[in-house]
């Protein structure tokens, strides 16, 4: 009880402090507006004490150096579009939000970069870029709302990854503020000369790679370095369908064994595909029992259509039972807004849904499609399944309308979705993140001196614990 006294009165004196550093609009403690950040995309709900919105770098590291002083826990967060709980308040943070961070401080076309702070959304770097021809290549289902520091935080792929890669293959740079407040600039952003605020210059690719993926819990990056891709000029979108979940699985192994690289690969199950068709109306074909979305981009036209040609062999080979190619952008963009429909159509079956972002290797979809099958007819929880099958990241949609009365069920048939990956070769999390939902099942794919050794590099950069903890590690 004195603990927890001590406590509020820390977080008391450092608002305080706050105020004598920042305007007002920058710090929010009003409940109603506080409710706001109380939660994530995830199922997962937790007060802050206080929300900061830093405009800086420099405010960034003020407010850690405060926070330090003392002893305040802290939790940054961007969009919330995290869905494994890690930017959800579980000890009463206070909040560092950095949505006002938005800037795109530079762009290199002739050595094909891009620096931008954390709060820019991934939409907005690609509509900065793609009128001189490039991208930036991941693509997450939440790119409208998910900013760039999201992204490096959760390592984000989306639908492109099969081909491009995931954030991390796509970060040059970071300038890093520790929870100490100091100031760090990583990777190829060190080596630029642009006047920017630090106060230690640190060359090493290895530390960026660390960064990425560490989801806010050993510092907060306020500038980032990305590559910036040419956009192929050639497209073949193709919508496939199954009479088999798992037969999709089964084509999509194929095609990756005969050596085609395609820019994506999605599988939809039939539940998702009469919600998304209720939802958005595009006249998917409802007869099917899996959709397989299919994407592939290239320089040369004649290139291109012989890999179709190819794929289209395997897929007959794998009793596709009809095959729509895009004849022109319009109709590729009502298939990709199919798939990047899904989150929002999920209310048409059940008010209520936690989603798993279990990876398997890609010869092993098939069958851990037919693990998630088994396991929701065993829990009677209904699944709706959705995959980026080409880089075996499965999204089973475990959903539900009473929270209290199902949710046992639900985790439990999460827990055994989570063994089943590891028993098939794969691992938690494929782009989601650890956070608070996947912690507790670290134990099945480290061992114990692995979790201490992450713990180490934990307390190397937050000495005194106080960022986003009870996540991630």
């Amino acid at each position: 009880m004195k603990e927890g006294r001590a406590m509020h009165s820390n977080v008391e004196l450092f608002l305080r402090a706050l105020r004598q550093h920042f305007r007002v609009d920058q710090l929010v403690v009003n409940k109603e507006v506080l409710s706001l950040y109380s939660y994530d995309s995830s199922h997962y709900f937790g007060q802050p004490a206080a929300v900061f919105f830093p405009e800086s770098t420099q405010d960034v590291a003020t407010f850690f150096i405060l926070a330090a002083k003392f002893k305040v826990e802290t939790l940054p967060r961007g969009a919330g579009t995290n869905l494994s709980g890690g930017t959800v308040p579980q000890r009463g943070e206070v909040v560092l939000c950095l949505t006002r961070m938005r800037h795109i401080l530079a762009i290199d076309w002739e050595r094909e970069y891009a620096i931008v702070q954390p709060g820019v959304t991934n939409l907005e770097l690609q509509r900065a870029v793609e009128a001189r021809g490039y991208m930036f290549a991941p693509d997450p289902a939440s790119m409208n709302v998910a900013t760039i520091g999201g992204n490096v935080a959760e390592n984000a792929g989306g639908m492109r990854c099969v081909k491009y890669g995931v954030t991390r293959d796509h970060v040059l740079g970071l300038e890093l503020v520790t929870p100490e407040g100091k100031i760090l600039c990583l990777g190829k952003l060190a080596q630029l000369d642009g006047g920017y605020a630090i106060n230690s210059w640190v060359n090493d690719a290895n530390l960026v790679d660390l960064i990425v993926g560490s989801e806010g819990t050993l510092g907060v990056v306020t500038q980032i370095m990305v590559k910036l891709v040419r956009k192929p000029v050639a497209c073949k979108t193709l919508l496939c369908s199954f009479n088999d979940l798992r037969q999709a699985g089964e084509a999509v192994s194929e095609i990756i064994k005969a050596g085609i690289v395609p820019t994506a690969m999605e599988i939809i199950d039939q539940k998702l595909t009469h919600a998304i068709d209720d939802f958005v109306g595009l006249g998917l074909p409802r007869d099917t029992r899996a959709l397989l979305l299919i994407e592939l981009d290239g320089w040369e036209e004649e290139d291109l259509n012989a890999q179709v040609n190819r794929v289209m062999l395997i897929l007959r080979a794998n009793e596709v039972t009809r095959v729509d190619v895009a004849t022109d952008s319009k109709e590729r963009e009502q298939i990709w807004l199919a798939r990047r429909s899904v989150n929002g159509a999920l209310g048409r079956i059940k008010p209520y849904y936690v989603v798993q972002d279990v990876t398997v290797p890609r010869h092993k979809v098939a069958a851990m499609i037919k693990k998630v099958e088994e396991i929701g007819q065993k829990h009677g929880v209904t699944i709706g399944l959705l995959a980026h099958a080409g880089d075996g990241n499965l999204h089973p949609h475990l959903l539900y309308s009473d929270r209290e009365r199902e949710m046992p069920q639900v985790e439990a048939a999460a827990e055994e979705i989570f063994k089943a990956a590891v028993e098939l070769g794969g691992t938690l999390s494929g782009e989601h993140g650890i956070g608070m939902e996947k912690r507790p099942y670290l134990k099945l794919v480290f061992k114990p001196a692995e979790l201490e050794f992450l713990k180490a590099i934990k307390e190397a950069f937050d000495p005194s614990w106080l960022l986003n903890l009870e996540k991630a590690i």
